[in-house]
């Protein structure tokens, strides 16, 4: 008879297996299962000690599979089933397709406003959410030339209202230096539609708000951009929570070393690749459809 002796505790291993940040997070159904599991052994052990009811393990597998395949299905369609988790459940006759997923990718640059525009791009920072935040932000005319840049420090913030922070500054540096015909440009989707509806639903925010409605005269047109073409400002976010401080840059060349890279490339507009992996719709009609409304190259599933 084969024996096992484990390498550690067996509290230890499944502290490991329920802390573990990657693959047994990937469907929290696995760790449901092993909860499942050790219950149905508990009351085996119960059962033998204090009924004198003797458990076989076959039938405590038994329950355990009775159990897995009365619920297995109940696992959201969204969950993430990879295929190594799929094929562990495999093994227990049940059968779980892997997710599919169709990759695309999008070219995305930083484009330079129109002749007597000027552009201003912003980001927020915040290493936890809430946590240690920054914003930065950078306003350059229709040749890409920058007139000024800047970072921040934030204190404890969420990302939101840390770049409704870094929007509140930019404008009024562009209040000191009496600028207008501005086009604001954003990657935070929640707040371009809270400035395009003139509405703040958020009670946190609406002194920083009213800050920003004082200054919105001075803003002609709002913008979402991607992550990926608004890198300036999100390495000067990025700079001013390392920093610790606010910082007001005149020129590129005093601007952080990531921050100047980001900027070189964007005023050349050499574009950045966005990825995105989406779940395949289920019929082909769904996917032609998907396919034709996202405007972007499939290179795979």
């Amino acid at each position: 008879m084969l024996s096992y002796r484990p390498t550690r505790p067996p509290l230890e291993v499944f502290r490991r297996v329920f802390d573990s940040p990657t693959s047994v997070k990937v469907c929290p159904f696995i760790r449901i299962s092993i909860a499942y599991m050790l219950w149905e052994i508990w009351k085996g052990r119960n059962s033998s000690r204090y009924a004198g009811q003797v458990m076989r393990a076959t039938e405590i597998m038994r329950h355990v599979t009775q159990w897995l395949r009365s619920t297995h299905s109940l696992v959201p369609n969204k969950t993430k089933r990879s295929r190594s988790v799929c094929e562990a459940f495999g093994l227990w006759g049940l059968h779980i397709i892997p997710t599919q997923t169709w990759t695309t990718v999008r070219s995305v640059r930083w484009t330079p406003p129109r002749a007597g525009q000027w552009k201003l791009n912003v980001d927020g920072a915040s290493q936890g959410n809430p946590g240690s935040s920054g914003g930065g932000g950078i306003l350059r005319d229709s040749t890409g030339c920058i007139l000024f840049a800047f970072s921040n420090f934030y204190n404890i913030q969420t990302n939101t209202v840390a770049e409704a922070m870094a929007i509140r500054d930019g404008l009024f540096l562009c209040e000191e230096q009496n600028i207008t015909n501005i086009v604001l440009e954003s990657d935070s989707k929640v707040l371009v539609d809270m400035l395009r509806a003139d509405s703040c639903p958020h009670w946190r925010l609406k002194n920083i708000w009213a800050d920003i409605m004082r200054c919105r005269g001075r803003i002609t047109t709002i913008t979402h951009q991607f992550r990926e073409g608004n890198q300036t400002a999100d390495a000067l976010a990025a700079h001013g929570v390392r920093s610790r401080r606010r910082t007001v840059f005149s020129f590129w060349q005093d601007m952080p070393l990531e921050a100047r890279g980001a900027h070189r490339l964007e005023r050349l507009g050499i574009p950045s690749l966005r990825i995105h992996r989406t779940p395949l719709p289920a019929s082909p009609r769904q996917w032609r459809i998907a396919w034709r409304r996202s405007g972007v190259v499939t290179i795979g599933r």
